[in-house]
């Protein structure tokens, strides 16, 4: 076999590898990651804003999270969660896969918290004087545990100047029944409040920090996922 002719093989196969395969990884290499976007507004408690992604996704990993976490259907989530681990895994929303598929879990494992924080009512009595006139105190359900709390002002944005507490807040629902589902869950921890702030109900212990720091160090103790929330005083 001639040298002229070898030579005229390494070329042909060199332009072949080229037309063949490297296309096929600059395809791969231009799919666009959305994992620190999604990732951001699950700290930020943001969800909504993942419908304005939702569209652009083509990674299947982070289509099955974004998917779940859009979802208010707790056993459907859960299973797009477990898929995405076994199917699609993705060092960038494992943890958060798995952490909320922790949560889920323990939630379904545990009793509700009404058994024990808020007494049963007692019967209403069989004859009222006056229509309006309240129930006695001894009758009156004990509700303090969970709070539901309206906003005085808009969020507004932390400057250098504004002095700040930290809560801890574990969902934000436009449902409120499953704000209402979580804060008995919750209710064991503390007095939990749900804060309605336009359309969405967010899910918040009624205690408060000094710091963001210690907010999430206190949140360890505590088997459900949340995040520290300003405060402005």
């Amino acid at each position: 076999m001639s040298a002229s002719f070898l030579r005229y093989l390494t070329i042909l196969t060199l332009a072949l590898t080229d037309t063949f395969i490297c296309p096929r990884h600059e395809l791969q290499a231009t799919q666009t990651s959305y994992a620190p976007q999604i990732l951001q507004y699950v700290q930020e408690d943001k969800l909504y804003l993942l419908e304005n992604i939702r569209k652009n996704l083509s990674i299947p990993s982070e289509k099955l999270v974004v998917d779940a976490l859009l979802t208010e259907d707790g056993p459907q989530a859960a299973y797009l969660y477990r898929k995405q681990l076994e199917e699609y895994p993705d060092p960038s929303l494992d943890n958060l896969s798995r952490s909320r598929i922790s949560s889920f879990r323990f939630a379904l494992n545990q009793p509700l918290a009404f058994a024990t924080t808020v007494p049963p009512m007692a019967a209403p009595p069989t004859a009222v004087s006056k229509p309006s006139e309240k129930l006695p105190e001894a009758i009156q359900p004990d509700r303090s545990e969970i709070k539901t709390v309206k906003p005085t002002m808009a969020p507004t944005a932390l400057d250098d100047s504004a002095h700040a507490l930290f809560a801890l807040q574990f969902g934000s629902f436009g449902n409120r029944d499953n704000a209402v589902k979580l804060a008995a869950q919750l209710s064991s921890y503390g007095q939990i409040a749900i804060i309605q702030d336009g359309s969405m109900h967010k899910v918040r212990l009624l205690q408060t920090w000094q710091s963001e720091n210690q907010a999430l160090e206190a949140a360890r103790s505590i088997p459900f996922e949340s995040i520290a929330v300003p405060l402005l005083q």
